[in-house]
């Protein structure tokens, strides 16, 4: 009897070991499987191998290791909230909310995440992804069947205010002529962590020929941009992490941008992100973020993230008979068309700037410059402007000529 009893509290005692063991085992695997916010509502991500997560369609997402957080507490008192916490950094504020990157060491990630999602005073939470390598920008130097022309188009004789405009692309070439007399307020790499935004190599000229669209200096040579006066705070962001694009936007607000040109697009966009966007929209400056649609041929809304953002201005492009460009995104989420071909500067020159890129461009330059004439509601006056077409009116095919106007009294027809 007592040996029977002795094999019963050990059987006992094995199943209970097993019970538990199971019961860690399907804990750390919980672990391995994350759910936040994003534009498009609730996400869950699984882990993929030690640097990418996959979502439930397969698609792969790279992540650093890194969290980012919305909380009202310290970085003391986050640092506190788990032991393998290395480093809280803050990089955006929300009113009197932070938002933190916090750096946990890479093998306890996972345990650093489930501990901060479950913590009464942690808003909201996501890892640090990027839904691709390299910002996906919508610019081509392709010849399209759009208007070509050197832009110049200050809308009055002498600007009452000084417009600041925040360009958040890819590298700058601000050795370029054109930007001889351009002031250059900020520079500011949130992937570097520096203060320089020179292009890097060849392909990393975006962001110049953006600038040349909006800024170029008006002298009759080369190309001349639509708000020349603007006073320029220059963002290279090259990659699509939503910390750097957190950190972008944040000083763009606290560099207090009138307007905020991004020419690409995001498959993804992370809940805190669209949070910080939708604060910097809210600014007491009232800025205007203007983002291209995208040269996917598809609905913008399902390929563009951002365009799902009620507080951004989308552009999609037109051909020169005033209907969508084969090559552009549009739908619902799409706000204005504009011509998607012009000249602009480049890293050797001059280049023919094609895409919704330059369609995007093309809008921050005259939003920038009505508000540079003191047009105190520049989006109600986009329409002033021929060749920027309000959604609903495009396809309707009546629309003889493409108009860009130049400067008072001079006009440039394309038929």
């Amino acid at each position: 009897m007592l040996k029977y009893l002795n094999w019963h509290i050990v059987f006992s005692c094995l199943i209970i070991v097993v019970c538990l063991f199971a019961r860690d085992v399907s804990a750390q695997a919980s672990l391995d499987k994350l759910q936040f916010k994003s534009s498009k509502g609730s996400v869950v991500f699984a882990k993929h191998d030690s640097n990418f997560l996959i979502d439930d369609a397969g698609k792969m997402y790279a992540f650093n290791k890194k969290i980012i957080i919305l909380s009202l507490l310290s970085v003391d008192e986050i640092s506190q909230l788990h032991d393998e916490i290395k480093q809280v950094q803050v990089i955006a504020n929300i009113g009197s909310e932070l938002v933190y990157w916090v750096t946990p060491r890479p093998e306890y990630f996972f345990d650093v995440y489930l501990a901060l999602s479950k913590h009464q005073d942690v808003l909201e939470i996501e890892p640090d992804i990027a839904p691709v390598t390299k910002l996906v920008t919508s610019g081509t130097s392709r010849q399209t069947s759009s208007v070509l022309v050197s832009q110049n188009a200050p809308l009055c004789d002498k600007p009452e205010n000084t417009v600041r405009v925040a360009i958040i692309d890819d590298g700058f070439d601000f050795t370029h002529p054109e930007f001889d007399d351009l002031t250059v307020l900020f520079e500011y790499d949130p992937d570097e962590k520096t203060l320089a935004t020179s292009a890097k190599n060849p392909t990393d000229y975006h962001g110049t020929r953006v600038v040349g669209v909006i800024a170029a200096k008006q002298d009759n040579i080369g190309v001349e941009g639509f708000a020349p006066t603007s006073e320029i705070i220059a963002i290279r962001q090259v990659s699509t992490w939503s910390s750097s694009i957190i950190l972008a936007f944040q000083v763009a607000k606290l560099m207090k941008a009138d307007v905020i040109n991004c020419s690409w697009v995001l498959p993804l966009l992370s809940g805190i992100t669209s949070l910080v966007i939708e604060n910097v929209a809210s600014a007491s400056n009232a800025p205007i973020i203007v983002v291209s649609a995208g040269n996917s041929g598809k609905k913008a809304c399902e390929v563009n993230h951002l365009s799902a953002l009620s507080s951004v201005v989308v552009i999609g492009a037109i051909n020169k008979n005033g209907n969508v460009a084969e090559f552009s995104n549009y739908g619902q989420c799409v706000d204005y068309y504009a011509p998607s071909s012009i000249a602009s500067t480049s890293l050797n020159g001059y280049v023919n700037f094609g895409g919704t890129s330059s369609s995007a461009a093309i809008v921050s330059g005259v939003v920038a410059q009505l508000k540079a004439c003191g047009v105190e509601y520049p989006l109600t006056k986009l329409t002033m402007v021929e060749n920027i077409l309000p959604a609903h009116v495009v396809n309707k095919n009546n629309i003889k000529s493409v108009t860009l106007i130049r400067s008072k009294g001079s006009e440039i027809n394309e038929h």
